[in-house]
């Protein structure tokens, strides 16, 4: 593992050529940026600081609460060079005419091209223009985890299961023998469990005739739902699922009401703080991974999706779209990212004997906790060795994104083949049809819907957009062969760090 990753650095820090450094930058201008509401107040923030003293560009950072206002704003004659959008409001926005095509400004950063994931330049691509700069998920297995209670596995003797009946029979011996909430969770959509009869992705590839359709049309799914309503009558799922919000699990999970939960690294430091200072000794948490359907395959469904998507509003002139373009080229520069993401060695992290960034505490966290709200774009190449020390922000923290990941990479990845789709249908129909989907699958494993009306469920599921999101589907799925088997391709990059490699 050690000469991999050694390996894996020298070819990073010696084959990157990312020259996007700012020159000739305008001290008197200043960038406004519109981004997605957050706790924190990026203005203030340490980064933002930095960024200014390492890029040279003055940036203010205003923010919006929801879709809603941020369809107003750019229904106006915006003064905004900068707009952080969802996946849904770009493929509006795209289909209003309301963004700028940034051919001419890429063309006076080609840095920007060369350190972005090539996917995430094709899917904010259209008609020979190039309209936003995403990001793409690297392939990690994160926050769709079903974690538990190790110490109580250990006390009690209880193994992780490996398909749907073991998992049934552990949570029939929890709810015996603790008295606990065997498993709670707020969505009625576990990716663990439904692996189990064959699932993954709202829309998949039919292997068979090699075109796209919905979970819908899986028998799995009914199989799935059945399963569900049973354990959930049977208690053995928290009776609150219809209520639970993500809050009221993590309180369950830290108040020790609970054994199990959907979760991830980030979770579980506040689970075990407050587990400690109830009394608890020497509490843990490790991780069940997708469960085996009947072939014995596990459907490990994470994909490396483009998120974090920036434009740049249509009003805006070349000469500003430039300019800004100069902005996000700085942060794409590698040293610019490395700096601003895990900061300077000595002071905010230290490497360990494998090459791999450490934090050093309470520097790093004073300084860094929200460095990836400032991320425009990411830097291909730094991006997963800086994660190694972002992810390391507490023990707690990356003992649960490790152990999982350990288990996960000796898996191949089942990546969606739609991660970098964009087409007029998913704006219009995509977000509203999950929701009738995950509603209705709420009632029925609460048992207020009958399984008996699946079949009226699925027809008014095509009459309200569902064929046209399928037949949109497919005719991108067939005009966008390389993207399609770009998402496809979703292996860890950290499986062969950890010895597995896949054919």
């Amino acid at each position: 593992m050690k000469r991999f990753l050694a390996l894996v650095l020298a070819i990073v820090f010696c084959l990157v050529a990312v020259s996007a450094i700012a020159e000739g930058v305008d001290k008197s201008k200043v960038i406004k940026i519109l981004q997605l509401s957050r706790s924190m107040d990026r203005n203030t923030d340490y980064v933002a600081g930095l960024l200014e003293e390492v890029t040279g560009y003055k940036c203010q950072y205003d923010v919006y609460s929801d879709d809603q206002q941020l369809a107003l704003e750019m229904g106006s004659k915006t003064d905004y060079d900068l707009v952080q959008v969802n996946a849904t409001m770009f493929q509006t926005l795209l289909g209003q005419n309301a963004l700028k095509d940034l051919t001419v400004a890429l063309e006076a950063y080609p840095s920007v091209r060369e350190a972005i994931y090539a996917p995430c330049i094709e899917y904010a691509s259209k008609d020979g223009g190039v309209y936003a700069i995403v990001s793409a998920d690297d392939a990690v297995y994160n926050n769709n985890n079903m974690l538990y209670r190790s110490d109580l596995f250990e006390k009690y003797g209880y193994q992780e299961p490996k398909n749907v009946d073991e998992l049934y029979e552990l949570l029939v011996a929890i709810k015996k023998d603790t008295g606990l909430i065997p498993f709670t969770a707020s969505s009625p959509w576990i990716q663990v469990i439904a692996s189990g009869f064959g699932l993954s992705y709202n829309l998949v590839i039919d292997k068979e005739t090699d075109t796209i359709k919905s979970y819908l049309e899986q028998p799995g799914l009914k199989e799935y739902l059945a399963w569900m309503q049973k354990a959930y009558a049977e208690e053995l799922i928290d009776v609150d699922l219809p209520m639970n919000t993500s809050s009221i699990v993590n309180e369950k999970m830290s108040q020790g009401v609970a054994m199990m939960a959907i979760g991830g690294h980030g979770s579980t430091h506040a689970w075990l703080n407050s587990l400690r200072d109830s009394g608890v000794e020497n509490p843990g948490f490790k991780t069940i991974i997708e469960l085996e359907d009947a072939t014995g395959t596990r459907h490990i469904a994470t994909s490396n999706k483009a998120q974090n998507i920036f434009v740049i509003p249509a009003t805006a002139s070349d000469e500003d779209a430039i300019y800004t373009m100069g902005m996000i080229a700085s942060r794409l520069d590698y040293d610019n990212y490395w700096i601003y993401n895990v900061g300077y060695e000595g002071t905010h992290y230290y490497k360990t004997e494998d090459g791999i960034p450490h934090p050093i505490q309470p520097a790093f966290s004073e300084c860094f906790t929200n460095a990836h709200e400032f991320q425009i774009g990411r830097n291909q190449y730094a991006h997963p060795i800086s994660w190694m020390c972002r992810v390391q922000k507490t023990d707690d923290q990356w003992y649960t994104f490790y152990e999982s990941n350990v288990k996960a990479a000796a898996f191949p990845f089942e990546g969606n083949p739609l991660s970098f789709a964009s087409f007029d249908a998913y704006a219009k129909y995509s977000s509203a049809l999950d929701t009738m989907c995950k509603d209705y699958f709420m009632q029925v494993i609460a048992g207020t819907e009958s399984l008996d009306t699946y079949d009226e469920f699925v027809e008014e599921w095509k009459a309200s957009g569902g064929i046209e999101l399928v037949e949109g589907a497919n005719e991108w799925y067939k005009a966008n062969p390389e993207l399609a088997a770009a998402g496809c391709s979703s292996v860890s990059p950290y499986a062969e760090l950890f010895g597995y490699t896949f054919q």
